[in-house]
């Protein structure tokens, strides 16, 4: 099975070309094509992941490969690339955040439907076996009445603002919460910021995120019989674990998520964007 990438610019697309041609984890599956957002940023992919077509444009990796992932650098990208290649019939994964608009990730769906075409998108974040562990400690300390994540983001950022990184905390809230968000409320301090999140029964949950911090996560959660505090470092091993969950699909054509499981960071995501602009706490929107 071939896959390609659209987007070189993250490193993303270097590291799971890594493990499928470099590693060859995966039996079968290779990574053939890429298109970068310059041709330094391909060459640079190509030559890493040892991916032996360079190609000046998407289009061409239609009838080549079997399966795509998107992996721009910033997510307002993503839905020109994936309507462009669902349409020819090409299943795709889209990298995190699937597109920096829940409106644009909703139509995305509905022609994924309508193509007939298997489509997911995930981040990396909920896949670490801290967070795994994470799920077992959150089993033992009864009914949960508070839970906080920290870790890099900038509301700012030139790639997509809140979107950009803000879409690890957003997954592992929905991951570990599940779809049930209420309302969300942006603070912003300087050039940090915070999200605090409402969610049904009382249950408060914040994200914080600071700019210029290193690439690690930490979790903290308290209910009615004990509380934890946990790092959720990076773990390499953690994109073959996610490069086997797409390019499965690719083999099979069958999603491994629901659009609820994809949509619900997105709906996080898209409350905490219009309460910075309004500086107000706004209601989750329904997916």
């Amino acid at each position: 099975m071939k896959i390609g990438f659209v987007g070189a610019e993250n490193s993303h697309t270097a590291s799971v070309a890594v493990v499928l041609n470099v590693e060859k984890a995966i039996r079968g599956v290779r990574a053939t094509h890429v298109w970068g957002e310059t041709k330094a940023f391909a060459k640079a992919a190509a030559e890493k992941g040892h991916i032996p077509n360079i190609v000046s444009d998407p289009s061409e990796m239609i009838g080549q490969v079997d399966g795509v992932m998107i992996d721009h650098r910033d997510g307002k990208y993503h839905f020109a690339a994936a309507k462009t290649l669902l349409k020819a019939g090409v299943p795709v994964f889209v990298d995190k955040p699937m597109t920096t608009s829940l409106a644009q990730a909703k139509r995305l769906l509905k022609l994924r439907t309508e193509c007939r075409t298997p489509l997911c998108t995930m981040s990396s974040l909920p896949y670490l076996p801290s967070v795994i562990e994470a799920r077992k400690k959150l089993k033992s300390i009864g009914k949960l009445r508070s839970i906080r994540v920290y870790g890099p983001g900038d509301f700012r950022s030139r790639y997509g603002g809140i979107w950009f990184y803000g879409i690890h905390q957003a997954a592992l809230l929905a991951d570990l919460l599940g779809a049930g968000a209420r309302h969300a409320t942006m603070i912003v301090n300087g050039k940090d910021s915070t999200a605090v999140v409402g969610y049904p029964d009382g249950l408060t949950a914040s994200m914080h995120f600071v700019v210029d911090s290193p690439y690690m996560f930490y979790l903290s959660a308290i209910g009615h019989d004990g509380a934890f505090t946990m790092a959720i470092p990076h773990d390499q091993g953690v994109y073959t674990t996610t490069t086997r969950i797409f390019t499965k699909m690719f083999r099979t054509g069958k999603e491994p998520f629901s659009e609820a499981e994809m949509l619900a960071p997105l709906a996080i995501l898209d409350a905490m964007e219009r309460s910075l602009d309004s500086r107000t706490t706004v209601k989750v929107s329904k997916f």
